[in-house]
């Protein structure tokens, strides 16, 4: 079997991309990060935190500020938690713990998809930040996958799990 290096999905042996992200497949082993999420050992109380994609917003006007140093704004998923790091001088840290997240959308106009980019909103029961954005990223599409396994690993590593009463 070939297995993604940046999801670490299990694909056909003919596979040349992933079926999950549609990363090219080479038929290596997934990098060290993914190997320790897919056999739940990153967990809070499991072990440490892993970095697991970090990111700028990439639209015209971002792009642009890159140029000369002004695009600040640095979205952050590790194994525990979400980050979005914004200011030039003064910086603010909005923080939220993945346990704490309910779920996700992904957003794109025609001229987002156009360049490749959306915006992904991240919906949680945290109080100072019920909605977290990471406004005009490319391959939201991935990236919201690689959130929503980080979610699912950490929530199965400190044993949560929800049900609906009908």
């Amino acid at each position: 079997m070939a297995y993604c290096t940046a999801c670490g999905a299990e694909n056909k042996q003919s596979a040349k991309f992933c079926g999950k992200c549609g990363a090219p497949v080479d038929g290596t082993v997934p990098a060290a990060p993914h190997q320790t999420l897919a056999k739940g050992m990153s967990g809070s109380g499991s072990g440490p935190e892993v970095e697991l994609w970090e990111g700028k917003p990439a639209g015209i006007s971002d792009r642009l500020k890159g140029l000369i140093g002004l695009n600040t704004t640095t979205y952050t998923i590790t194994s525990q938690r979400i980050m979005v790091k914004t200011g030039l001088i003064g910086k603010d840290l909005e923080e939220v713990e993945l346990l704490r997240v309910n779920d996700f959308s992904v957003a794109q106009s025609i001229p987002d998809r156009l360049l490749g980019i959306g915006t992904l909103t991240v919906f949680s029961d945290d109080p100072s930040s019920p909605q977290l954005l990471f406004r005009k990223i490319r391959k939201v599409q991935s990236v919201k996958d690689v959130l929503r396994g980080a979610v699912r690993n950490e929530k199965i590593a400190n044993n949560i799990s929800y049900r609906e009463q009908i």
